[in-house]
Protein backbone atom coordinates (compact mmCIF):
# COMPACT_ATOMS: atom_id res chain seq x y z
CA UNK A 1 0.00 0.00 0.00
CA UNK A 2 1.34 3.19 -0.73
CA UNK A 3 0.68 6.46 1.28
CA UNK A 4 1.22 9.75 0.14
CA UNK A 5 1.87 12.89 1.88
CA UNK A 6 2.61 16.09 0.07
CA UNK A 7 5.62 14.96 -2.38
CA UNK A 8 6.98 12.14 -0.18
CA UNK A 9 6.21 8.61 -0.43
CA UNK A 10 5.59 5.96 2.27
CA UNK A 11 5.29 2.11 1.76
CA UNK A 12 3.80 -0.05 4.87
CA UNK A 13 4.98 -3.30 4.55
CA UNK A 14 1.35 -5.50 5.72
CA UNK A 15 2.71 -8.23 7.75
CA UNK A 16 -0.07 -11.42 7.35
CA UNK A 17 -0.75 -13.28 10.00
CA UNK A 18 -0.41 -16.93 10.67
CA UNK A 19 -3.14 -18.76 13.67
CA UNK A 20 -2.19 -21.97 15.29
CA UNK A 21 -3.31 -23.48 18.82
CA UNK A 22 -1.33 -22.87 21.72
CA UNK A 23 0.72 -25.95 23.07
CA UNK A 24 -1.39 -25.37 26.34
CA UNK A 25 -4.54 -26.33 24.82
CA UNK A 26 -5.92 -29.91 23.86
CA UNK A 27 -8.83 -30.34 22.14
CA UNK A 28 -11.77 -33.18 21.59
CA UNK A 29 -14.22 -33.84 18.77
CA UNK A 30 -17.82 -33.64 20.14
CA UNK A 31 -21.38 -34.37 18.62
CA UNK A 32 -22.13 -30.93 17.75
CA UNK A 33 -18.60 -29.01 17.40
CA UNK A 34 -14.94 -29.59 20.03
CA UNK A 35 -14.32 -29.02 23.64
CA UNK A 36 -11.18 -27.60 24.38
CA UNK A 37 -9.13 -27.60 27.45
CA UNK A 38 -6.78 -24.92 28.27
CA UNK A 39 -4.00 -26.60 30.65
CA UNK A 40 -2.84 -23.63 32.09
CA UNK A 41 -6.07 -22.00 32.81
CA UNK A 42 -7.55 -25.52 33.51
CA UNK A 43 -10.92 -23.63 31.58
CA UNK A 44 -12.83 -25.66 28.93
CA UNK A 45 -13.93 -24.27 25.67
CA UNK A 46 -16.64 -25.13 23.68
CA UNK A 47 -16.87 -24.38 19.80
CA UNK A 48 -19.94 -24.92 17.81
CA UNK A 49 -19.31 -26.76 14.27
CA UNK A 50 -17.96 -23.78 12.27
CA UNK A 51 -15.49 -22.95 15.27
CA UNK A 52 -14.91 -26.70 15.43
CA UNK A 53 -13.97 -26.44 11.37
CA UNK A 54 -12.00 -23.44 12.18
CA UNK A 55 -9.68 -25.52 15.04
CA UNK A 56 -9.36 -28.12 12.95
CA UNK A 57 -7.44 -25.96 10.01
CA UNK A 58 -5.30 -24.58 12.55
CA UNK A 59 -4.52 -27.81 13.86
CA UNK A 60 -3.82 -29.14 10.93
CA UNK A 61 -1.51 -26.36 9.71
CA UNK A 62 -0.77 -22.35 9.96
CA UNK A 63 -3.45 -20.72 8.66
CA UNK A 64 -4.68 -16.94 8.02
CA UNK A 65 -7.63 -15.38 8.34
CA UNK A 66 -7.89 -15.59 4.44
CA UNK A 67 -6.97 -19.61 4.44
CA UNK A 68 -9.47 -19.53 7.08
CA UNK A 69 -12.43 -17.88 5.32
CA UNK A 70 -11.49 -19.67 2.24
CA UNK A 71 -12.08 -22.97 4.05
CA UNK A 72 -14.95 -21.96 5.88
CA UNK A 73 -16.65 -20.78 2.31
CA UNK A 74 -15.62 -24.14 0.71
CA UNK A 75 -17.40 -26.41 3.58
CA UNK A 76 -20.47 -23.69 4.13
CA UNK A 77 -22.95 -22.15 1.75
CA UNK A 78 -21.16 -18.53 2.50
CA UNK A 79 -18.83 -15.95 0.62
CA UNK A 80 -14.97 -15.85 2.23
CA UNK A 81 -15.94 -11.90 2.17
CA UNK A 82 -19.22 -12.72 4.57
CA UNK A 83 -17.75 -15.24 7.05
CA UNK A 84 -14.17 -13.00 7.55
CA UNK A 85 -15.40 -10.82 10.28
CA UNK A 86 -16.83 -13.39 12.09
CA UNK A 87 -13.90 -15.49 12.01
CA UNK A 88 -11.84 -12.41 12.74
CA UNK A 89 -13.79 -12.01 15.96
CA UNK A 90 -13.47 -15.84 16.85
CA UNK A 91 -9.84 -15.29 16.42
CA UNK A 92 -9.94 -12.16 18.81
CA UNK A 93 -11.84 -14.23 21.07
CA UNK A 94 -9.58 -17.01 21.08
CA UNK A 95 -6.17 -15.08 21.63
CA UNK A 96 -7.59 -13.56 24.44
CA UNK A 97 -8.22 -16.57 26.30
CA UNK A 98 -5.18 -18.08 25.08
CA UNK A 99 -6.21 -20.66 22.99
CA UNK A 100 -4.60 -20.13 19.97
CA UNK A 101 -1.13 -17.67 19.03
CA UNK A 102 0.53 -16.49 15.64
CA UNK A 103 2.68 -18.24 13.99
Amino acid sequence: MILQLGSVDFCRKVQILAYIPSPDCVACDMEEGIAILDLHSNTYFSLDPVGASVWRAIEASPSTLDDLARGIAGEYDVTPEVCRPDIAGLLDDMMQHGLVRTA
